[in-house]
């Protein structure tokens, strides 16, 4: 063991007795293959469940990422019931993950920077009701395995993502996506497939 080595033992050290710690306290579980880049932002509202498979990284340091980060990750269940499953290698960089209802995202899945993916209007589309959360409307998201979501782009509420799409950096995802589509743009519509022989590099 090389004397670089020896002197980063005592920062993993800290580094896992810290993400256990936070875990237990914000989730209620930990797992030691879990990598945190500066601590995410967890929230789990009474009686609702964030659930992470293993090999998770969540990166909330711009030092860590090719293109920086201006936030944290979030993980945010806000209302009773409502479910965040989150795969087995999944990679998240300064994103919002926000549910009243149910987000799903599988497995090898990759989240961009700055990317927003919620199941709800976070408020009533109906200016009357705007401070009545029982108005919000909610519907559950579906990010299949192998998804890659590019940077700043917003994954809307009833959504489903198939398998190995790509989506493309500041599309507004609105409807769903078929599997190895690549999307772009607001409304995000089909541009590609990534089976494509041009991306086979």
């Amino acid at each position: 063991m090389n004397f670089i080595k020896i002197l980063k033992i005592p920062y993993y050290a800290y580094r896992f007795l810290r993400d256990i710690l936070f875990c237990l306290v914000n989730i209620g579980y930990w797992n030691k293959s879990w990598r945190f880049h500066g601590l995410p932002i967890v929230e789990k509202f009474k009686n609702s469940e964030i659930k992470i498979g293993s090999n998770f990284v969540a990166c909330s340091d711009p030092k860590n990422n090719t293109i920086g980060v201006f936030q944290k990750v979030i993980i945010k269940t806000c209302m009773h019931s409502a479910v965040i499953q989150i795969g087995n290698n999944v990679g998240v960089s300064g994103a919002t993950i926000s549910s009243t209802a149910a987000i799903t995202i599988g497995n090898n899945v990759l989240i961009g920077s700055g990317v927003l993916i919620t199941d709800n209007d976070a408020h009533s589309v109906n200016p009357k009701f705007r401070k009545d959360k029982s108005k919000i409307m909610s519907l559950p998201i579906i990010i299949e395995d192998d998804v890659f979501i590019g940077t700043r782009a917003i994954v809307l509420k009833g959504v489903t993502i198939g398998q190995g799409a790509l989506i493309g950096a500041g599309s507004v995802v609105s409807k769903n996506v078929e599997a190895f589509a690549i999307v772009a743009g607001n409304p995000a519509k089909k541009i590609g497939d990534v089976r494509d022989e041009k991306y086979q590099l």
